[in-house]
């Protein structure tokens, strides 16, 4: 795939991902601004994955018979507007609105992005290129998500969405030049559907995926406030905060890419869980210190990070003809998994001190490495081909 089109695409990936997680950067500052609680301002995080849950397997089917140029190009364009949409917003339910509008975006352009390149490359380059894909999220959380936060605390939360929604503007049109008019995956119907619901291996995947988002979004949906409530950390100390766990992210996923080509993406996912699963067991223990709270949330990420990317591998490795269909189904439990995260969430938040909310999300990533070897147990029991 020539380079310039795959910085294209994954500079998508990048707004998409600064998109969905600015509003946990700024949850203090948007709490404040419209007078309401830090609890129902991170169910503006949970509105958006469950929009995103419902619409990507929806629009995955609907979309499957468009164009890929005019789909994605769309899909961008949608993410401009919403996040102009949210910058105005006066009220909650404006807010939420626009928030829900952003969902499109996340439903479509990250799982349909993969599914095309799936179509675009040999098969032993799906999973390397793929990986690369998502490296846009990771820098978006080093680069996008803390840039978002000085932004806020700087000029105020609005212009964080002002900065999206205009730079987004412009990567559909990069996104429209850079991908061949006539691009089109095998088209979902019912029958696709099924075949993926009565797959073990795929079920088994995919759970791992949402139990994996949900016990990642209990923690990460909150850390601005228990940043803020343990170490009292706001401002430009919480955007390096956020930039830390970001670079720990980026560094995650790029070697996670260089591990797939040795080790397999499996094995690649279970050093994924478990390293999460060390850090969320040690992060409670540090948070008394600052600097090792930003060390434990570096290698939190560090390790943690490739983990999509590696799942979309395995989905594709599993299916490739269904790619257009798994693809979506992982990337609506992604948004589904990270909701019910932030839910769970709000909900330990006024039950247990926040430094504690780590070890809540700790008991679902076991729980997905579970799946995750039984996942991969099933899908070498498929016959060859």
């Amino acid at each position: 795939m020539p380079t310039s089109r795959l910085i294209a695409l994954i500079a998508g990936n990048f707004f998409v991902a600064t998109s969905f997680m600015a509003v946990g950067g700024l949850l203090n500052e948007i709490a404040a601004a419209l007078d309401i609680s830090v609890e129902r301002a991170g169910l503006l995080i949970a509105a958006f994955g469950v929009s995103a849950a419902i619409c990507a397997p929806v629009l995955a089917t609907l979309g499957s018979h468009i164009d890929r140029r005019k789909l994605l190009t769309a899909s961008m364009a949608v993410c401009a507007i919403a996040n102009i949409g949210s910058a105005f917003s006066q009220t909650y339910d404006q807010l939420l609105w626009a928030r829900i509008l952003a969902a499109v975006t996340s439903a479509v352009y990250t799982p349909q992005v993969a599914a095309t390149v799936s179509m675009l490359v040999p098969e032993n380059e799906r999973a390397p290129t793929l990986g690369k894909l998502m490296v846009g999220w990771a820098i978006g959380s080093v680069v996008g998500n803390p840039l978002s936060v000085m932004i806020g605390s700087t000029f105020g939360w609005r212009m964080s969405f002002v900065f999206i929604g205009v730079a987004s503007a412009v990567i559909a049109a990069f996104v429209w030049w850079s991908i061949p008019a006539g691009v089109r995956t095998p088209p979902l119907n019912l029958e696709r559907w099924y075949q993926v619901f009565k797959s073990p291996a795929l079920r088994w995947l995919t759970a791992a995926t949402a139990l994996t988002n949900v016990g990642g979004s209990v923690m990460f949906s909150f850390l601005a406030p228990i940043a803020k409530a343990v170490l009292d950390v706001s401002g430009a100390m919480l955007a390096a905060l956020f930039f830390v766990s970001g670079v720990g992210g980026l560094i995650g996923n790029v070697l996670s890419v260089r591990m797939v080509r040795k080790v397999g993406a499996a094995n690649v996912a279970y050093k994924c869980n478990v390293a999460a699963a060390a850090m969320m067991l040690v992060w409670p223990l540090a948070a008394g210190w600052l600097g090792a709270v930003f060390v434990v949330q570096f290698l939190w990420s560090l390790g943690g990070a490739g983990f999509p990317a590696v799942q979309q591998a395995r989905l594709v490795a599993v299916a490739p003809l269904l790619a257009g269909a798994t693809i979506a189904l992982n990337s609506s439990v992604t948004y589904l998994g990270g909701s019910a995260g932030a839910t769970i969430g709000a909900t330990v938040w006024t039950l247990l001190p926040p430094r504690f909310i780590p070890w809540v999300g700790l008991l679902f990533i076991v729980a997905a490495l579970v799946c995750s070897v039984r996942g991969e147990k099933a899908a070498r029991e498929l016959p060859p081909g």
